[in-house]
């Protein structure tokens, strides 16, 4: 049985380019943590309401030139189109979007003007994002569907044959010759699913392929797929499409907390860096392979919590111009100051 590499895993899972063009150029940097309030009465007017408060604080340090331009990126947005929004800019006005697939942990817009965009939340948010396969199939065949950075990739639904694909009730030596033609049949049609599953994953290289549907359907792709993915097949008990998706949500929350303890783990194996000044002058001298960032606690007052993200913010924009990986991990006692990293040398 096959296993992959968590903490080499985790930190391939997504893209940092488009992060790393964006902080390649000079700040100041204007970013806007935008909730979405949705599903609630009011909500378009909430959500105005709150861009309205983040603008006001904006005019007074960020220039109008560049804010109208904020404001048309802002107005493209819906609430209903994410749970939240991060938006920022930097001097020349080239502005960024990032909406995230959870809720952030504020009731009201966060603003902040910096040497560096604030990015945690973004990477962060990607770092939840695990590319998966889900498989709901039945004796018939199956739909198997793709999703990376939390968007769908692709379905493809296998019709396989349906004759002889019922068991018969009754006795004697037909009753097993028809009993075994069914148990063929859905072992064959679990063969075309496995086929599909594993061209799709070779494409999309996911951390879990979430299967559902009947029992002895998702036992012969079991069989036919658990020599090559291994633990990263996993069999799904929801039936209907909401009791699915939460499923699924819990399973690769479990898979990304295994990642972290594994590059953790590794950290601790090498002898890490984590003195905060000793990670800050090996980013300036391009020694970080992976840099780990934990943000603030909920036991920090302000201004340490204002210390600490500027002190992140501005070790994620080092990492992505000397093109080392950023893993968000949680507060371990030794990274008393949100930062630690892995060298190259």
């Amino acid at each position: 049985m096959t296993t992959i590499d968590p903490a080499a895993r985790l930190t391939s899972t997504f893209s940092t380019d488009d992060l790393r063009e964006f902080v390649d150029g000079d700040g100041p940097f204007a970013t806007v943590l935008l909730p979405a309030p949705s599903g609630q009465f009011g909500s378009d007017h909430r959500f105005e309401v709150m861009w309205k408060h983040a603008r006001r604080q904006l005019d007074a340090d960020w220039p109008s030139d560049r804010l109208d331009s904020f404001e048309s990126a802002v107005a493209d947005l819906h609430h209903s189109d994410a749970p939240a929004f991060v938006v920022a800019q930097r001097a020349d006005g080239t502005v960024f979007v990032e909406p995230l697939s959870g809720e952030l942990k504020a009731d009201n817009a966060v603003v902040e003007i910096a040497d560096h965009p604030r990015l945690l939340e973004v990477i962060d948010d990607r770092q939840r994002t695990l590319p998966h396969i889900i498989v709901d199939t039945d004796r018939a065949g199956a739909t198997v569907s793709g999703f990376d950075a939390g968007e769908p990739t692709g379905t493809e639904d296998v019709e396989g044959d349906t004759e002889h694909i019922n068991r018969v009730r009754g006795g004697g030596w037909s009753h097993r010759r028809y009993q075994q033609r069914a148990e063929n049949t859905w072992e064959r049609n679990a063969g075309d699913v496995a086929d599909v599953v594993t061209r799709m994953a070779r494409d999309l290289d996911p951390v879990l392929i979430a299967v559902t549907g009947e029992v002895r359907a998702k036992q012969f792709l079991h069989e036919a797929l658990d020599n090559e993915f291994g633990d990263r097949l996993v069999d799904i008990e929801a039936g209907d499409v909401d009791g699915i998706s939460s499923e699924v949500v819990d399973v690769l929350a479990d898979r990304r907390a295994r990642f972290q303890v594994a590059i953790l783990e590794r950290f601790r194996d090498e002898g890490g860096i984590t003195d905060p000044g000793e990670v800050e002058a090996a980013l300036r001298e391009g020694r970080v392979e992976t840099l780990l960032v934990s943000g603030p606690t909920s036991s920090m007052d302000d201004d340490a919590r204002r210390s600490r993200l500027d002190a992140i913010g501005a070790a994620i924009t080092a990492a992505l111009t000397t093109s080392a990986t950023v893993v968000v991990v949680p507060q371990t006692p030794e990274m008393t100051g949100g930062l630690a990293a892995l060298a190259r040398w």
